[in-house]
């Protein structure tokens, strides 16, 4: 015969494997990998979609360098990183993304690379005309930031290293709300 702790212990064994068996951390994990992929291809698709923008930013020389024709350039930027800011706000946070940081840098490179050459060739009255960019990536860096999670100060370290030769362009076309966001 058993004994009832013999019937006892093959019982909870039988229940503890039917516990661990239950899908819900696979689950979790899916839903991990889901976001991570969602926040890599929103930021993947976004720099596609900036760089005819910027392709046209960069044939303008001394003579189209004007505010009438950077004003919808920037304006079509603009449009294009709130659609991707508002996109990425719906997504939850926490996830974990290691490719995020460098797409973002990927991502302001494409913006300000082009729009630093056309303000060198445009003068300081064409600066003003870029303020623009300033918030819409100050809010794409503090949804991704956000996104991302993690320890907030190493992740600035991080995109700082990642930026180091833009900061100098952030600061030549006076975008302060973005210097505000990287400075914290």
């Amino acid at each position: 015969m058993f004994s009832f702790t013999k019937i006892a212990t093959l019982a909870a064994f039988a229940f503890s494997t039917l516990v661990a068996a239950v899908p819900v951390a696979e689950h979790a994990v899916a839903d991990i990998e889901k976001r991570a992929a969602s926040v890599d291809s929103l930021l993947s698709a976004l720099n596609s979609q900036l760089q005819p923008m910027a392709s046209q930013l960069s044939v303008l020389d001394s003579q189209s360098a004007t505010g009438d024709n950077v004003t919808p350039i920037v304006n079509d930027i603009t449009s294009a990183i709130q659609s991707t800011v508002s996109q990425l706000n719906a997504l939850p946070a926490g996830t974990d993304s290691s490719n995020a940081l460098s797409q973002l840098s990927t991502i302001m490179g494409t913006v300000l690379n082009p729009a630093n050459n056309v303000a060198n060739i445009g003068g300081a009255s064409i600066i003003p005309f870029f303020s623009p960019l300033g918030a819409v990536l100050a809010a794409l860096v503090s949804v991704v930031l956000k996104l991302v999670g993690g320890l907030l100060t190493t992740l600035l370290f991080t995109l700082l290293g990642l930026l180091g030769p833009l900061l100098t362009i952030i600061i030549s076309l006076k975008l302060t709300v973005l210097l505000n966001v990287l400075i914290i």
